[in-house]
């Protein structure tokens, strides 16, 4: 090999080693633990796409049904269960993919006047069950007051039975949490005579607050309301 010949070589040689080590060269980045928002998305469709999200909910909604059950064996005395509406009873995931997972007031309400929002299998099959055992059940949603006739002709076409009770938000409460709305409404199905034996909501808040023996939190993966 003569030198010009020689040096071409080692070049070429330099050159592949370089990029073969660019290609496996470590990546520097910061450990901040927070997720990328295309991996989370992605992540939650593959939730509800699998039929996890299904499972887990009739695991909770089954649950209920045992408990509920027991208590009404034993004499419970004017039995009822509360339920939040959206993403308890029915479901706003088509809503939130259409929409990247995002939400708005006008598109929202389009979907209601318009019964988009499917029913949430396990809940409409408990619902039907408690009906026929005779226990009370109502709804208390964050939805607002103007909107009780859709939200009624909503639960009652997608299949649930005539509720006792529907509590929508008043228009004017304006406090930084639902917490204080619908556990007071749950104090006042108590002073009715009531016992509510079961509370069941995807939000923490739907819970929080007492008047209810036991509570049921459905998965929502997709957003949060304090």
């Amino acid at each position: 090999m003569n030198k010009r010949a020689a040096i071409a070589f080692l070049a070429i040689s330099m050159l592949a080693g370089g990029a073969a080590g660019a290609a496996n060269a470590p990546v520097v980045r910061a450990n901040n633990g927070i997720p990328n928002l295309h991996a989370v998305e992605q992540e939650i469709l593959s939730y509800y796409q699998s039929g996890r999200y299904a499972h887990d909910a009739a695991t909770v909604d089954g649950s209920l049904e045992s408990y509920v059950d027991g208590r009404v064996r034993s004499g419970a005395r004017k039995p009822a269960v509360v339920f939040d509406i959206d993403d308890t009873a029915v479901s706003a995931f088509a809503y939130e993919r259409s929409h990247q997972f995002s939400y708005d007031p006008a598109s929202w309400t389009r979907w209601e006047h318009e019964d988009r929002f499917p029913a949430i299998a396990p809940t409409l099959r408990l619902a039907k069950h408690l009906a026929a055992e005779h226990v009370a059940i109502f709804f208390i949603t964050g939805r607002r007051e103007p909107d009780l006739a859709a939200t009624q002709r909503e639960l009652a076409e997608v299949g649930y039975p005539k509720p006792t009770g529907l509590f929508l938000r008043p228009a004017t409460d304006h406090a930084s949490s639902v917490i204080p709305f619908k556990s007071q409404t749950r104090r006042r199905i108590e002073a009715m005579g009531y016992t509510v034996l079961a509370s069941a909501g995807d939000q923490l808040s739907d819970l929080r607050g007492g008047y209810a023996e036991r509570l049921y939190k459905l998965p929502n993966p997709m957003y949060f309301i304090p």
